[in-house]
């Protein structure tokens, strides 16, 4: 995360130093779980559904559409891990999940109207931290696609809402959170989340 943390501040920097103009919105949602499949005992895994906090960075491109830098942060559960090989049993481990990706929208509709709707999308990484000692976090390649409504409440002020889905890639079999040994083996090549959010969107 504070990797991620370090990209966002040095992209907030770049833009108040030029006269880009900026439009700046702090997200509040929701995200629906995903699972894995641990490939050495076929249980599937999910992570809880929780709130969400992030902020999108967005400046004006051509014809209505935009370029993006959206980050949003779940702190979860990842339910029925066991950490041990001597042990049957399984415990829920915390697990933060951050998104950071470069994309942007397009519009819907042109009508003119004060109601715009889009699309939107973006390419970048999942960092998939567990708060367990002796569990190392993960950093994979991701991508997510949306649809979304903005409506003006003031001048250069909007309210947001969109909602998202997210892959997070993955080689099949892959080992994550591995420190020593690995905790889970997963199959399958993405792991798909699910997320709705509102935000103001205000226009420097």
């Amino acid at each position: 995360m504070k990797t991620f943390s370090k990209i966002l501040i040095a992209f907030l920097l770049l833009f108040s130093a030029n006269s880009y103009p900026v439009e700046i919105t702090p997200i509040l949602g929701y995200r629906g779980g995903g699972e894995f499949v641990d490939t050495t005992t076929n249980e599937k895994h999910t992570v809880v559904s929780s709130d969400i906090y992030g902020l999108i960075v967005s400046w004006p491109y051509e014809h209505g559409k935009t370029y993006e830098l959206y980050y949003s942060h779940q702190s979860s559960d990842l339910n029925s891990i066991n950490l041990s090989t001597s042990s049957t049993d399984t415990v829920n481990i915390p697990l933060t999940i951050d998104y950071l990706h470069i994309g942007g929208t397009a519009p819907i509709s042109r009508d003119g109207g004060d109601l715009k709707t889009f699309v939107s999308g973006g390419l970048g990484f999942t960092y998939m931290s567990p708060d367990v000692t002796g569990l190392e976090s993960d950093l994979r390649a991701s991508f997510s696609l949306g649809v979304g409504l903005k409506y003006p409440l003031a001048n250069n002020i909007a309210f947001r809402l969109e909602t998202r889905g997210l892959g997070t890639l993955f080689n099949s079999n892959s080992s994550i959170f591995c420190s020593g040994g690995c905790t889970l083996k997963v199959n399958g090549s993405v792991f798909f989340q699910a997320e709705v959010f509102a935000g103001i969107a205000i226009g420097f």
